[in-house]
């Protein structure tokens, strides 16, 4: 069905609103009384005597696909598309009239449905919710100590986590804790994030707690280590049923690299030397983290010749309504503006594992390609020393030097191993 509030109907000729009827009448046995007419009137429109008005015209589009409708319209679908800066008043707008405020997630529901099911999975921590979850558990007599420790555990994950809680989220974070054998860390982990749920999540959502909650177990995280690993071939066949130039880009980074699907988005356009081919993902946490990674002659011309562009474009059209509006800071946008990878993370995800399904037939986690790197560089020969430290699984004090120094003889070391053995994903040979 197509949706006339979606389509801008005035551009559409009365000649091509009268092909429409004809061919609904003659085509798909639609009667006049399921237009709303009666046969008299469908006559006139086939004698060209009435002009097919709007209302008529949206009526008859239910009765189409987006494909018959182009199919009719010589493939030129005239869209009613807004602007960014469109978007934004409205926000605004809605922000202090009730009522707009109330038709507009009145069509959000209706027509965002699906996206708005994914983002309710979602929980966004702030430290007002660190400060309320340390209060419930002293009004529980907790020791100092206890909740320092939990405090701990739980800013720990956070901050590989970007600060926000999803189901996938969550359980890829557990999967690289028990890849490094953190079990002691895992466990702590795993019962300090149930806990905050429960003190901070429950009260406020008690479904999207339950989502969250039920995500993971304290005990038996979720073990990867059983699924056979995809080879290069179907990476191969997933990339190419992905549809947008962003969602191949973290693919590719992803499978070419073996990072943390968390640490792509920790980079920066200061982090990308486009010089070197290598990503210096900068951030330092208390967690083990790849300080570098290198990119593959043809991933780093895929990104400069189609995927830069497509960034430019996105941050342009998105910063300039946003800092026209004035609702948010300059922090807010220079932080936007200097991400390599500026968009919805969820969304990226969703469009992965859509395209692996169709190609495995079966659920896929994205951590899935940082243990698929690893087996094809050690399956090649690559020291175990060397793989550690391209996915930042050494102790701190071996990436001194890539911390202390932009490029150094110790970079090219890794890079050399990397282009030498590394899985390509846009080469033809296998």
């Amino acid at each position: 069905m197509v949706d006339c509030q979606l389509i801008d109907i005035e551009q559409i000729t009365p000649e091509q609103r009268r092909e429409i009827i004809l061919y609904l009448i003659n085509n798909k046995n639609t009667k006049p009384r399921d237009l709303g007419v009666d046969s008299s009137y469908i006559g006139k429109v086939r004698r060209g005597e009435v002009r097919v008005g709007d209302g008529l015209l949206c009526q008859a589009l239910k009765f189409l696909d987006d494909q018959e409708l182009a199919l009719l319209l010589r493939g030129i679908v005239p869209e009613r598309r807004a602007s960014f800066g469109d978007v934004v008043r409205v926000v605004a707008t809605a922000r202090v009239d009730p009522t707009l405020r109330e038709f507009l997630l009145g069509l959000i529901k209706e027509y965002l449905g699906d996206y708005l099911t994914a983002i309710q999975g979602m929980y966004r921590v702030g430290e007002g919710d660190i400060e309320e979850f340390i209060r419930a558990k002293r009004l529980k007599g907790l020791s100092e100590k206890t909740i320092r420790d939990e405090v701990k555990y739980i800013r720990r994950a956070l901050a590989e986590l970007d600060w926000t809680l999803t189901p996938e989220g969550i359980r890829e974070y557990l999967a690289s804790l028990r890849e490094d054998g953190e079990d002691y860390v895992l466990k702590h982990t795993t019962y300090s994030l149930k806990s905050l749920l429960k003190e901070v999540l429950k009260p406020r959502n008690p479904s999207l707690f339950s989502m969250l909650y039920n995500s993971f177990t304290v005990f038996k995280p979720k073990n990867h280590n059983r699924t056979k690993l995809p080879t290069l071939e179907e990476l191969r066949q997933v990339l190419s049923k992905i549809e947008s130039i962003e969602a191949k880009t973290y693919f590719i980074i992803l499978a070419e690299t073996g990072l943390r699907p968390g640490e792509s988005f920790l980079i920066t356009m200061d982090d990308v030397d486009l010089e070197h081919g290598m990503l210096r993902i900068g951030k330092i946490t208390e967690t083990k983290r790849a300080f570098v990674a290198f990119l593959r002659p043809e991933t780093l011309d895929f990104i400069k010749s189609q995927y830069l562009p497509r960034r430019d474009k996105f941050v342009s059209g998105i910063t300039k309504p946003i800092e026209a509006s004035g609702l948010f800071g300059d922090e807010v946008i220079e932080r936007l503006k200097s991400r390599f990878l500026p968009f919805d993370q969820g969304r990226l995800r969703r469009e992965i594992k859509e395209a692996t399904r169709q190609v495995l037939n079966r659920d896929f986690e994205l951590y899935e390609l940082r243990k698929f790197f690893a087996t094809w560089m050690i399956s090649r020969g690559v020291p175990e020393s060397i793989v550690n430290t391209l996915q930042g699984r050494a102790p701190p004090s071996e990436f001194r030097v890539l911390i202390e120094h932009y490029w150094s003889p110790r970079h090219e070391e890794l890079r050399q191993w990397y282009l030498r053995h590394a899985p390509c994903l846009l080469c033809r040979e296998t």
